[in-house]
């Protein structure tokens, strides 16, 4: 499952927080200050979020209103959603402020003190179970693995699997008698280790 949060900046804290109950979830989550660097395309990225979302978690609230950005996010969106019904538009109220005529059909949320950002992301991903979650969460360390490590790391590693620490320790050996190289990472914390030929 892929998660675009279209949100205005006034609702930036909002919207980190589901973002992170998301993440929680083990889902991929696209959210605007996790995903753009200085120096990135702005319409690049959005489009690129946009376009592999199978959610569209819309924050909506007077100032989402008035933002330029997010009608354009919401437009979009729809235009995707008419020639794929699969797609799921959730409104996450945060005020009063009446939704667009096209989203108040969709089925959404208003945040209040009785449903909080968690509760929100169980709703979303169907309430996975501890097994399930786990896959997710395991899936997602990989993807999130493989993005960061460099491409052929024998022993792609960001953090130690056992303690989460990011102080691992990379070294090789060199057997010249077969002409075999091993690769060794072992935690300067926990002392796990692990090996590849």
């Amino acid at each position: 499952m892929n998660v675009f949060i279209s949100h205005n900046k006034a609702d930036k804290e909002t919207a980190r927080f589901l973002a992170i109950a998301l993440v929680e979830q083990g889902e991929n989550v696209w959210f605007d200050e996790w995903q753009l660097r200085p120096g990135d395309s702005i319409n690049a990225g959005i489009e690129d979020g946009l376009s592999s979302a199978d959610i569209f978690l819309l924050v909506w609230s007077s100032a989402a209103s008035f933002s330029k950005w997010v009608g354009t996010e919401v437009r979009a969106y729809l235009r995707r959603r008419v020639d794929d019904d699969s797609l799921r538009i959730v409104p996450i109220m945060v005020d009063a402020t009446p939704l667009p005529t096209l989203v108040a059909d969709y089925r959404g949320f208003i945040l209040d003190n009785t449903v909080s950002p968690n509760t929100i992301a169980f709703e979303i991903t169907g309430k996975p179970s501890d097994i399930e979650l786990a896959r997710r969460l395991q899936n997602r360390l990989l993807n999130l693995t493989s993005d960061h490590c460099d491409a052929g790391d024998p022993l792609p590693y960001i953090i130690c699997p056992s303690c989460g620490s990011s102080n691992l320790k990379r070294s090789s050996a060199t057997d010249y008698e077969r002409g075999d190289v091993y690769y060794v990472i072992e935690c300067d914390d926990c002392k796990w280790s692990d090996w590849s030929q």
